[in-house]
């Protein structure tokens, strides 16, 4: 005879799309549910955002589930139905199109306060318990429940504490989680940029000794959102030129395949590093997102990851969960992690050289890649998340 379903009390820390999602999957199944955020509301301007995000079809088909894909507006998305990758100064070059997998697009570029700002007016409206401009200072977690303290000195009580506050999480250093990482030491310079020659929904990057550039394709057929991944050094020295000689040197990377670029925004730079932590439970404490593992953004599935965690996760509390399950979710969560952490050093490491030999090998294995089928259809899977 099956148990009853009984409805859970969870806090989730950490207003992102991750910590969003989870909050509203989580109250849809019918638990109750507080989202703290030191911020306030997401909010977008007419302005295209800065920081975007690749979302691949699983992660869509979550917020479709959530009821949030549909209320997003549709002339702030940009799905793509191809990727061209080739190596700078070489012959190494591969592209391929979501017709030779049968789909309609690869994914769609959504701008990260756009998806933010619509699921947190969905959570508000279903139920989800958001407590902004607040922030945890104090938490403890034993074998049966977990209690947290505010800045504001409100304190709550709950089954389950949902930590996704970033990769610098404070939730997770005040649990004292041991932290694997290694600096990338590369920044990621984004702006939105123009372009002369419409993007034809194509998503582009070129592989630099220095790092990857890429040209994410907006709404817009003549913008694209670029993320410069460039070694420290290289990326001090591009964020101290004007934005005449930035764009020059944007456009002798680009290998003019899309005519002349002009920047539609002001730049910005973050620091790129790898983090994985060790342990995702902590008896009632559970680790998603980007507080459990960031990766380098050069194939654009970070927010992939997460979301994978979100899917994971939720079917686990659809019934009466047990430390199991969770454990089970841990262990597969932690696998998909490691593989796409391990390919993001390999992809970094064998294009971070301008090696005459290394790049005649890679040159070698895109031609192959490109032309050997089987292979192919693998990396149409990986580049559709799958």
């Amino acid at each position: 005879m099956s148990t009853p379903f009984k409805a859970q009390t969870f806090v989730v820390v950490g207003g992102g799309m991750i910590g969003l999602s989870v909050a509203l999957g989580l109250r849809l199944q019918g638990h109750r549910v507080y989202l703290i955020e030191r911020s306030g509301r997401p909010e977008y301007t007419e302005s295209p955002e800065l920081r975007v995000s690749a979302l691949a079809h699983h992660s869509r088909a979550l917020l479709r589930e959530l009821g949030v894909w549909q209320r997003l507006p549709q002339q702030r998305l940009g799905p793509y139905t191809g990727m061209q990758v080739w190596d700078h100064d070489s012959f190494g070059h591969i592209e391929f199109s979501a017709a030779e997998a049968g789909a309609d697009d690869l994914g769609a570029i959504v701008e990260n306060k756009v998806l933010e700002q619509t699921l947190w007016d969905v959570a508000t409206e279903q139920g989800v318990q958001i407590i902004a401009d607040d922030e945890v200072v104090e938490h403890t977690t034993n074998a049966l429940q977990v209690t947290v303290k505010l800045r504001s000195n409100q304190q709550l009580q709950a089954d389950y504490l949902i930590a996704a506050d970033g990769n610098r999480s404070p939730t997770r250093e005040r649990a004292k989680l041991p932290l694997s990482f290694w600096d990338y030491e590369q920044t990621g310079i984004v702006a939105v940029i123009k372009t002369e020659k419409p993007h034809d929904g194509v998503a582009r990057q070129v592989f630099l000794p220095t790092g990857p550039i890429a040209w994410l394709p907006l709404n817009d057929s003549h913008l694209v959102s670029l993320v410069w991944s460039a070694d420290e050094d290289k990326a001090q020295q591009l964020q101290a030129l004007d934005d005449q000689i930035f764009i020059n040197q944007l456009q002798a990377a680009s290998d003019q395949c899309l005519g002349k670029l002009e920047l539609a925004s002001a730049r910005a730079g973050f620091p790129l590093r790898m983090q994985y932590a060790q342990r995702w439970l902590d008896d009632r404490l559970i680790l998603i997102g980007d507080a459990a593992h960031s990766i380098h953004p050069l194939a654009g599935q970070g927010a992939n990851l997460g979301f994978g965690d979100v899917v994971d996760l939720l079917p686990v509390f659809a019934s009466n969960a047990n430390h199991r399950e969770l454990r089970a979710w841990e262990r597969k969560r932690k696998a998909a992690a490691v593989t796409m952490i391990s390919a993001m050093e390999a992809f970094k490491r064998g294009f971070g050289t301008a090696n005459p030999l290394a790049k005649l090998v890679r040159g070698i294995g895109f031609k192959a890649a490109n032309s050997i089928q089987p292979l192919k259809r693998q990396l149409i899977k990986a580049a559709l998340g799958e």
